[in-house]
């Protein structure tokens, strides 16, 4: 496969996508530009193995998803990382799996879906994180409320305090 070009990068990523949902913003983009891929790969001809770009208007996974990054101005990387989530192989690399175990467009855009579907899950998870975060700030402010001293007797404490340090 050739080269990337300038600007393209693909940094490898130290891991799976899963392990810290990303944000809702970034989650929505990244749903975005998988919707592109999927259209993009709605039929075998735009789909190729060994090089980014066929010359013909084909790409291969990694082609298209910077190809449609560019075109629409949306992140790579997070799609990136829900694609490497989606494998039916954990850490097998994208370019490996269009060039050499993709059996056809369908397993590709098979893949492309789970990606999808992991995207959702990310947002699910960060919705439910949010949530969860509300709840226990509103218990720990109860608590406060319920075991702090009343008004009245913060000033009675404060004028025995007065009393005995005059003493």
């Amino acid at each position: 496969m050739r080269s990337a070009a300038p600007g393209d990068t693909l940094n490898p990523l130290p891991g799976s996508g899963a392990i810290k949902p990303m944000p809702e913003v970034e989650n929505s983009k990244a749903v975005q530009l998988i919707d592109l891929m999927l259209a993009f790969f709605a039929d075998d001809r735009h789909w190729t193995r060994g090089s980014y770009d066929d010359g013909r208007g084909g790409h291969c996974l990694v082609g298209a998803l910077l190809h449609l990054s560019r075109e629409y101005r949306l992140p790579a990387k997070p799609v990136i990382a829900l694609l490497q989530d989606a494998m039916p192989r954990p850490g097998l690399p994208l370019v490996h799996f269009n060039d050499d175990r993709c059996g056809g467009v369908a397993e590709l855009r098979s893949v492309i879906l789970k990606a999808r579907r992991v995207a959702h899950d990310h947002a699910e998870t960060e919705r439910a994180a949010v949530a969860v975060k509300t709840w226990l700030l509103a218990q720990i402010e109860k608590k406060r409320a319920a075991t702090a001293p009343a008004p009245a007797e913060t000033r009675q404490d404060e004028h025995l305090l007065s009393e005995r340090l005059a003493a």
